[in-house]
């Protein structure tokens, strides 16, 4: 998990750079806005799944599900009123999580490939 965040953070980082030198100034934060809001869900999830598992609470499951995308809606309702708000790359934004995600795959792939390959040397 926090290989695929830090990639994300990366992603995010060049993304709002590149936006910055090549396009207004609007479109770079609302490309960090909803990059960074993947950020922060994420590394939120990372936090509640992990005190999921230590607690095995269902509660804490659905507490956690509902109050998550309950303040991401309040969240995203009150972005959207923002003059500066460019709905085409706040979405772009949020689907950088797909190269985190892509990364991600082939990191593990990779991994799982080398680990063959030394068991079937013993």
């Amino acid at each position: 998990m926090k290989k695929v965040l830090c990639f994300q953070a990366l992603v995010s980082a060049l993304g709002v750079l590149l936006l910055a030198i090549f396009a207004a100034s609007s479109q770079a934060v609302s490309f960090l806005v909803g990059s960074g809001l993947i950020l922060l869900s994420f590394f939120l999830l990372g936090i509640g799944w992990s005190l999921i598992f230590k607690k095995k609470l269902i509660a804490l499951a659905v507490g956690i599900i509902v109050f998550k995308y309950a303040i991401l809606g309040i969240i995203i309702f009150t972005i959207v009123k923002r003059p500066w708000f460019d709905p085409l790359w706040f979405a772009m934004g949020v689907a950088s999580f797909v190269l985190s995600a892509i990364f991600y795959a082939v990191m593990q792939s990779l991994d799982e490939a080398k680990n063959e390959g030394n068991e079937n040397v013993i």
